[in-house]
């Protein structure tokens, strides 16, 4: 055979070789990236939950013999979730003369208190929660949350900053609740909370802790108004003063000043359970939660030892559909960073009993093999992490860690922006249209596994 011949003979076999080595890989990519697991469940967001706890929240709102007349004190058997009758906060320094209120707010929460405020106090380090975080309602009812948490200061000084401040500034949610107020997350807050209970942005949550003087929020108040035309008149509700955000958002909110450093934002009726919340944080063990001790709003705040960013997820039930086995009450994933390159996720998963927790380790387990041994998964360099994942388990816990590099991070924060910007209520803005009409047994949008 010629020369020419046998060249042209190993060409056309080693295209051929090629083109079923092409087809076989892709095949077996295809097969890899449709492959999932049998879960016996689906996760779903729940329309109808409110911001709360799994079950602390009765916990924390626990009555107590009737208190003396002081600021903030509800009346007794006052019914839950009743909004309490606000008063004048005679403590707000300078603006207390000039700042009136229009009457413009659409919030329209009603109902009066038999026991009325007396403001002759102002909010202080020393005293930042009001006392009806406990000697309220007889029971606040327990909810659910998807609550962010993320120690700002640690991340200005990473070497990911800039990614979690891109991931955050893609968020359109924060230019509907902050525009206008000159707050900038990154730069001006030491500590962020970012909470909601099914991804509707009508029900977001923000609490934070500010690294400026003690007129900053109350700075950024007046000027959110005066973006939009408006004036401020502060009130004081449950112990705390509160304002009117005027945001761009089609949904009310008021900003409760917790401290002259700590504030909240939240829905009317959400301020109470917010309290409550914070108060039951005090109460868990923070050892077995693997948080630092801390108490009144840095409670609502608090993270584990350097833990750059963490993620609760409260009443977990409530997001499933099927069988809740192998699904814990409550779950904890928080990251932290022990390299330059490096972080470690720890999640902590929290069962209803020890012998959940048991069943709930071998199945997950499998669930993490099964991941492992898939070419997608082993092509975005997951692979190994999976294999490599420690759990650990102890009583009605289960706690699993693994490490993640910094481009495997980068790949989860530009994967979680994108569900975010693609997820319908969480984060686009409500378009002007006509009411939808309601379609009967419309079951809500579910998806297979977690």
């Amino acid at each position: 055979m010629r020369t020419g011949q046998q060249l042209e003979a190993f060409s056309t076999t080693f295209g051929l070789v090629a083109s079923v080595s092409l087809h076989i890989a892709a095949f077996a990519y295809i097969t890899s990236a449709t492959t999932h697991f049998d879960f016996d469940f689906e996760l779903t967001l729940p329309a109808e939950v409110e911001f709360g706890l799994t079950g602390e929240m009765a916990m924390a709102a626990a009555p107590t013999p009737p208190p003396m007349k002081a600021a903030g004190i509800q009346a007794a058997g006052q019914q839950e979730d009743e909004p309490e009758q606000p008063t004048l906060d005679a403590g707000i320094g300078p603006d207390a003369d000039t700042d009136t209120d229009t009457g413009a707010d659409t919030d329209t929460d009603t109902g009066t208190d038999t026991v009325a405020d007396t403001v002759t106090d102002t909010v202080t380090d020393a005293d930042p929660i009001a006392p009806p975080t406990l000697t309220g309602p007889s029971r606040i009812p327990p909810g659910a949350q998807l609550a962010l948490r993320i120690d700002m200061k640690r991340v200005r000084e990473s070497p990911l900053g800039p990614d979690v401040t891109g991931f955050l500034q893609g968020v359109p949610d924060w230019q509907l609740l902050l525009d206008g107020s000159g707050i900038d997350p990154v730069d001006d807050l030491d500590r962020l909370l970012v909470a909601t209970p099914n991804l509707q942005r009508a029900k977001l949550v923000l609490a934070g802790r500010h690294r400026r003087d003690g007129s900053f929020a109350r700075t950024s108040v007046k000027r959110l108004a005066r973006s939009r035309g408006k004036t401020v008149r502060w009130q004081r509700r449950y112990g705390v003063a509160t304002a009117p955000w005027h945001n761009r958002d089609q949904t009310p909110r008021t900003i409760a000043l917790l401290s002259p450093h700590h504030f909240s934002i939240t829905r009317r009726q959400d301020l109470q359970r917010l309290l409550a919340m914070t108060r039951a944080r005090e109460l868990r063990d923070p050892k077995k939660e693997g948080l630092v001790a801390a108490r009144g709003p840095d409670a609502l705040l608090s993270m584990g030892p350097e833990e750059a960013i963490s993620l609760e997820v409260e009443g977990v039930h409530r997001f499933v559909i099927g069988s809740v086995k192998h699904v814990p009450v409550r779950l904890r994933v928080a990251v932290r960073e022990t390299g330059p390159d490096e972080a470690t996720v720890t999640a902590l998963a929290t069962y209803a009993s020890a012998t959940d927790a048991r069943d709930a380790l071998v199945y997950w387990k499998k669930v993490a093999t099964f991941y492992s041994q898939q070419l997608i998964m082993t092509l975005a360099g997951f692979g190994k992490t999976l294999r490599r994942m420690e759990f650990n388990p102890e009583e009605e816990r289960v706690q699993v860690s693994f490490k993640l590099n910094a481009d495997q991070i980068r790949f989860i924060l530009s994967y979680a922006e994108g569900r975010l910007r693609g997820s319908g209520g969480a984060t686009r803005p409500r378009q002007p249209s006509r009411p939808a009409q309601p379609v009967p047994n419309e079951p809500p949008p579910t998806k297979k596994g977690p």
